[in-house]
């Protein structure tokens, strides 16, 4: 539980850090071609939440489908606050194609992130991975 624990954490301060970058005035944003990615970059920035979302919710389900799921909803949820959160921000307006882009990252961290997990958990199963635990009787 210590490490889902850890990655709750992470996923707080992330949002933290989604939240000050959506109280930015509009107006403020200095002129740059990146932001013209703006459907790419907020899939990127919610992929982050997405992962640790997951990684934090292990510890509910052994079930990675139940998990990306949750994982998925969560981010979605949090991207439609922060998008009606961006309706009082000068400069800024709410729109459902960020939404859609951040479930989208939500949905693509959190997979990854069971992707990941699986790879090392199969990893560790193996005769010869890292760290040999065998169940079976000699």
């Amino acid at each position: 539980m210590e490490k889902t624990a850890r990655f709750a954490k992470l996923a707080v301060a992330w949002a933290i850090v989604i939240f000050v970058l959506s109280s930015i005035p509009g107006s403020s944003f200095p002129a740059s071609k990146l932001f013209s990615y703006d459907k790419l970059l907020h899939a990127a920035v919610y992929a982050v939440l997405g992962a640790f979302a997951f990684l934090s919710l292990r510890g509910w389900s052994s079930r990675a489908s139940v998990l990306v799921l949750a994982a998925g909803a969560i981010t979605t949820a949090y991207g439609f606050s922060d998008e009606f959160h961006q309706m009082f921000v000068p400069g800024r307006s709410a729109d459902l194609r960020d939404v859609l882009a951040d479930c989208v990252g939500g949905f693509v961290g959190a997979l990854a992130a069971s992707l990941v997990v699986a790879t090392k958990v199969g990893a560790s199963d193996k005769p010869d991975g890292p760290s040999v635990k065998s169940n079976h009787a000699s």
